[in-house]
């Protein structure tokens, strides 16, 4: 008896410990068009209408005790023994003592880089280990999923010695084995149910993977349950914790890629407990007193409707914390790089330009981008004095330009740049789309340092200039899940003849293309369409096709017509033309869709293609197949996403002609292409 009550005894005291260290926090609620947010005793409830997440408050930390598909009505979180959803070995766990500060919540849209959401700061003070953490929710109104965020801060006492933020790799009885390190998230996940686990990640350097035996995107599925032993994955960006056709993705709002970890990204551990994030993004020399600096961020997110209704909830998510502004983004872009071979700063003569500018009028590309050697000093990375090396600065291009009403874009060794010489460039064109390259953030204050430069430029001309970051060579960068407010990704140099590994293949360019769709938006990815009857045909049969089929694999994507239009000959003009101006009737709706690949992978033998579901009208969309040139049949059979059971209006864009076609039950329906190495280019409208 005396030892029952001694424990309850002490669990009084630690009650009481707990409510003192909330007792500063008042019970507030806030909404936002659905989306809610609720603080109480004790609890903080988040929900955007389709995800609730919930936390208690231990003492040590907010830990997650509710992860709820609102929709579907199930409950995937579960109880564990763990007191906190962060900690850093060495310094923070379960057994620290935390004060809570304060909870504040706010509207924001952060300074217009993201869509509208209610934001959550709560903070945490650790006074015995000298840290401070803000723990940050962002709760999009209708989003099916959440996005978590640790900022962390030094206190008076602070020490960054013993303090472990890497996962650690370590030998047990002969076996390499892994014991997480900093965690930025968890999620009590019941893997014990029947279960399977898919990772993803997407690699950089994505110029050195034009071939067939290097796709773009990684993938693994894991089947088998219980998980008794933690499953340690450190090359992806995402986890789906799949339970039959319903589930979980998480996803790490980082840096990382599949072959370059960049810093501190972390990786997945799954097992009795649930699922595990770990990497802080944030080394314990570079916690400073003067200010939070943000570790990277996860997305949890809900889905029903089996891998269809995954992508389509993270695509969802990824269009809510990232959107697209087609006034500034939805455009075709030309950069005079394309026929380089390898060099192309030849291209950057002002004659050259001059020739290009009607030249991309005519055919209907609206954007120039003059690329390496248009700035008065340097190439490559020592490129710098970001200004005009023309005789009369922009004056003649700039009046050129607006007589065929084409806008330009430059190149920039975004490291070297001045902001000031960004700008001025952009006040004296009026607008500016920047291919950011050679850039190299090796650290949490380079990651600042250009996000701060990014958002200084943007802001000061506001839908009128964008970036497209480049992630070429092997190099630490930006990743795929993180920094697209900015504009968009730079995917993959292609060339005409030099060097040869990058040669322009259309079926290769096409199943990269095709690989991205799945996991990544259409929208944020800009991809570059050669001249294929001026490529080497030694490493290409690109020949072989039309200049609308290689067009058109750009279409749901971000165009960059990479080559001269002044290269074109009359048979090319007249097959563009005719292709750029139907797109452009309906870019609007395309651009702004939501993109899936349909059919087999493209192989140079497949039916293929891609699905856009409108985001303006339900029940709309537009396909484009691919009939591949070794596919021998003129009929095809094509799985449909979300159109089981219906009838398709079809319009074809480039001749008007309307046809019908029956989906069946389990979503296929029948196309005819009736010659190899060609395309359509169909909107629906299902009935």
């Amino acid at each position: 008896m005396k030892t029952r009550f001694r424990h309850l005894a002490l669990a009084q005291v630690f009650a009481s410990l707990l409510i003192t260290a909330f007792a500063d926090v008042q019970p507030q609620q806030q909404e936002l068009n659905g989306a809610k947010v609720n603080v109480s005793a004790m609890e903080l409830e988040v929900s955007t209408g389709v995800i609730s997440r919930k936390w208690k408050w231990t003492g040590a930390g907010w830990a997650t005790t509710s992860l709820r598909d609102l929709v579907s009505k199930r409950e995937y979180a579960k109880e564990t023994g763990l007191a906190c959803d962060w900690r850093l070995p060495g310094k923070l766990d379960d057994k620290s003592v935390g004060e809570l500060a304060d909870c504040v919540i706010r509207e924001s849209d952060d300074d217009g880089f993201s869509s509208k959401h209610l934001e959550v700061v709560s903070t945490v003070n650790y006074p015995k280990v000298g840290m401070a953490i803000q723990h940050v929710v962002w709760v999009y109104p209708g989003a099916p999923g959440v996005r978590t965020q640790v900022r962390v801060k030094a206190l008076p006492g602070y020490d960054a010695k013993g303090a472990v933020p890497h996962d650690e790799q370590y030998k047990y009885c002969g076996g390499k084995l892994f014991r997480p390190g900093a965690r930025t998230d968890f999620l009590p996940l019941d893997l014990s149910k029947p279960n399977s686990r898919r990772y993803w990640g997407i690699y950089n350097d994505p110029g050195n993977r034009l071939d067939q035996s290097k796709p773009m995107l990684e993938e693994k599925i894991i089947t088998g349950f219980p998980v008794f032993q933690p499953e340690v994955i450190a090359w992806a960006s995402g986890e789906v914790v799949e339970y039959g056709d319903f589930g979980v993705i998480v996803v790490k709002e980082s840096a990382k890629a599949v072959n370059q970890p960049a810093h501190l990204t972390g990786g997945f551990f799954s097992g009795q407990q649930g699922v595990e994030v770990t990497g802080w993004g944030l080394a314990p020399e570079e916690i400073v007193p003067d200010r939070f600096r943000e570790c990277w961020a996860t997305w949890s997110i809900v889905y029903g409707g089996g891998n269809d209704g995954m992508q389509m909830a993270l695509k969802k998510f990824d269009a809510a914390r990232y959107p697209v502004f087609p006034e500034r983004d939805a455009f075709i872009l030309s950069n005079t790089w394309g026929p380089a071979n390898p060099g192309g700063m030849r291209y950057t003569a002002e004659e050259t330009v001059l020739k290009e500018i009607p030249a991309l009028a005519e055919i209907g590309v609206e954007v120039l981008q003059i690329d390496d050697g248009w700035q008065k000093a340097g190439d490559g990375h020592c490129a710098k004095n970001f200004l005009p090396k023309y005789k009369n600065g922009w004056k003649d291009i700039k009046a050129l330009a607006d007589k065929h009403g084409i806008r330009l874009g430059l190149w920039v060794a975004i490291r070297n740049a001045d902001l000031n010489d960004l700008k001025k460039n952009i006040d004296e064109l009026g607008f500016v789309s920047w291919k950011a390259d050679f850039d190299y953030l090796a650290n949490r204050g380079d990651y600042e340092a250009r996000i701060a430069n990014y958002r200084t430029i943007l802001k000061h001309a506001w839908m009128k200039t964008q970036f497209t970051l480049c992630p070429e060579y092997d190099a630490p960068r930006y990743g795929w899940y993180f920094a697209k407010e900015y504009g968009s990704i730079y995917f993959q140099n292609i060339q005409e003849a030099e060097p040869p590994h990058l040669t322009f293949v259309p079926y290769h360019v096409l199943r990269q293309h095709w690989f991205m769709a799945k996991y990544f938006p259409s929208n944020k990815l800009q991809v570059m369409l050669q001249n294929p009857k001026r490529t080497r045909k030694d490493f290409s049969d690109a020949s072989r096709h039309g200049h609308g089929y290689c067009f058109a694999m750009g279409i749901p994507f971000v165009p960059c017509f990479f080559q001269l239009a002044q290269y074109l000959d009359d048979d090319g003009k007249k097959e563009l033309k005719p292709l750029i101006s139907a797109y452009k009737k309906d870019r609007a709706d395309i651009f702004t869709s939501t993109t899936f690949p349909i059919g087999d992978e493209p192989s140079n033998a497949s039916w293929t293609g891609f699905q856009m579901v409108s985001t303006q009208t339900a029940g709309t969309g537009h396909l484009l197949l691919f009939r591949e040139m070794h596919n021998a049949q003129s009929k095809g059979t094509v799985q449909l996403k979300f159109l089981a059971g219906k009838t398709l209006s079809l319009t074809n864009l480039l001749t008007g002609e309307k046809s019908t076609v029956a989906v069946s039950a389990y979503g296929k329906a029948e196309f005819e292409i009736s010659t190899p190495a060609d395309y359509r280019l169909l909107r629906y409208e299902a009935q």
